[in-house]
Formats: C-alpha cells, structure tokens, sequence
C-alpha cells in the first residue's frame, strides 16, 4: 500500500522508507584496509631485505679488507722473522742452514706429511697464518720434462699410467697451438738454461740416476703457475695429482736440495744439487672471524746471503 501523501507504505505490517536502496559500506572499508595491511607489509618486507642485502655486502666487503690485510701482516711478519734469524746466523753456514732447515716441516728433515704454521697471529677480529714450502725440495712440474713426470709417477701408479700421464702433461706443455706469453717465454728460458747446465755437470747428472739432459726435449710454451693448474690438463686424473701434490711445486729454480727433497724426488728432479733451501714458498692465508672468507698470498722469494728477495707474488681467495 501506498500513502498518497508520500510517507512510508505499510506490506504485511513492515513499514519500509521511501527512497533509494541503500547498502551496507562495512565490507568494503574492511577489504581497504586489509590490502592497505599488505601493501605496508610488502613494502616493509622489501625493505628489511634490501637492508638485509646491504648489511650483507658490506659485511663481506670488510672480511675481504680484513682477510687481505691479514694474509700481507702474515707475509711481512714471516719475512721479518726469517730475516731476522738470517742476520743473527751471520756468515756461519751451519747456523744458516739451521735456521733454513726448520722452517719447513714437511721436508724429510723435520719429518713431517704438511706443512705447519711458520708464524700465526690475531690482530681484533683478523687472524693470519703463515707456513713456509722449501720448493728447492719439490718436483717443478715446468721443469720436470716428460722423463722426470714419469719417474715420479710410476712411484704411485702404474708404469703404463705414467708415461700416459706424463706423455699428456707434456703435450699440454709444449702445444705449438699454445700462444707464446711473457711466462711461457721466461718459462722456456729457464728450462734451457737448467738442461744445458745439466749437460756440462754430468757427474750431477749421474748422482741424481738421470741422463744428463733428460726430458722430452719438446719446447715449453705454456707455464703452470701452480700446482692447482694441472687439474685443468684434460685427461688428468685429480686423485692421481692429490697422491704426488707433496712433492711438486711450480716455483723451482733448478736447484735441488738433496737433504731435504724426498728419494721420489731425488730420482725424478734434474738441477744442481745444494744442501738447504734456494727458494721458499711463503703461504699465508688471512681471514675475518666469523666469516668464511679467506685470503692466500703466495710470496716466493730466493733465499740469499744478506736475506729473503721476491721473485713471484700470487693472491686468491678460498
């Protein structure tokens, strides 16, 4: 029913209003107000890991500052003691070799299977440690030659698997296909002057069971920086390398010391015998506590009468 004067109409005893239908705006505003929630949220979200991320480079931009500082204090502090303790052993041969035998306890003199810490230390949250390789004692895997891989590899394998293995480094080596670089260049003139002063010594030559010129005779013309790099060789076999790793180095200068080099090694490496270390590894490896990263420097250095001299310099991180 109708009110003909425009009021409310009365259906089955319910009065209704006049006018438009109008709904409920609860449930709308609700729906606004969670999306705005999670659009806060998101943004939030976004910034914690964008805060995250940053916090995160720079924490591992220090640890790289801090390892690297750590692993050069290791090389400087190493280098000052084994200069130090030169200076103290004066002109006195026996004193010298003392000093230069007990720096690396992996050479058959000191006994022992790895190398330990020559000097380690802790400066706030840096730690360092440093050990010394006599690489007059070692194998050079650029200067070995075809005949010296395989008299060292045969002590630990087969014979038929040596002169593969050491026909297949020596190809690497010497690959005509091989740019000629700088290191190679230097590389190939080091390994002429070691097989023509192996030639003039004979009587070396015969103390060490070799010819006096052994090797493949094949040019070097690629350089192995380190002994790392011979897993890169196709065909090699990691574990192989892993068994006679003790006995390389790829930073030899044709010396050999005979007391301390390992009987594999006196029967494989050509070079003029001594009776102390010529050249020295420096390994030092610094790192940020708490934090994975770690830096390795590689110093080699010639060991000479007034001291320590750097030959090669070689940074990674592990």
């Amino acid at each position: 029913m109708t009110d003909d004067d425009g009021g409310a109409t009365m259906t089955d005893g319910v009065r209704l209003a006049r006018g438009p239908l109008v709904r409920p705006r609860g449930g709308v505003a609700l729906i606004v107000v969670v999306w705005a929630i999670l659009l806060m949220a998101t943004i939030t979200a976004a910034g914690s890991a964008a805060a995250r991320s940053s916090a995160d480079v720079a924490s591992a931009r220090r640890a790289g500052s801090t390892a690297r500082a750590m692993a050069e204090s290791g090389i400087i502090a190493a280098t000052a003691r084994i200069d130090e303790a030169l200076r103290r052993a004066g002109s006195d041969s026996a004193s010298r070799w003392t000093v230069l035998d007990g720096l690396d306890p992996s050479s058959q003199i000191a006994g022992a299977e790895s190398p330990s810490a020559l000097v380690a230390d802790t400066l706030h949250d840096g730690v360092f440690a440093v050990a010394a390789v006599d690489a007059s004692a070692r194998l050079d895997v650029n200067l070995a030659g075809e005949d010296g891989w395989y008299l060292l590899l045969k002590s630990v394998t087969s014979n038929a698997e040596a002169r593969r293995v050491a026909a297949r480094i020596t190809a690497y080596l010497s690959d005509p296909a091989t740019p000629v670089t700088p290191a190679s260049l230097q590389g190939m003139r080091e390994r002429e002057d070691l097989e023509e002063r192996a030639a003039r010594d004979s009587t070396i030559a015969r103390l060490l069971g070799r010819e006096p010129a052994p090797g493949s005779g094949s040019p070097l013309r690629r350089r192995v920086e380190t002994v790392d790099d011979l897993l890169t060789i196709p065909g090699i076999d990691p574990a192989l390398m892993g068994r006679i790793a003790q006995f390389l180095t790829a930073d030899g200068n044709g010396y050999l010391n005979r007391r301390a080099a390992a009987p594999q090694v006196l029967a494989a490496a050509s070079g003029q015998l001594v009776d102390h270390p010529v050249r020295l590894v420096l390994v030092s490896r610094g790192w940020r506590l708490g934090h994975p990263l770690t830096r390795e420097i590689q110093a080699v250095y010639d060991v000479a009468d007034d001291g320590l001299r750097l030959v090669r310099w070689r940074e990674r991180d592990r």
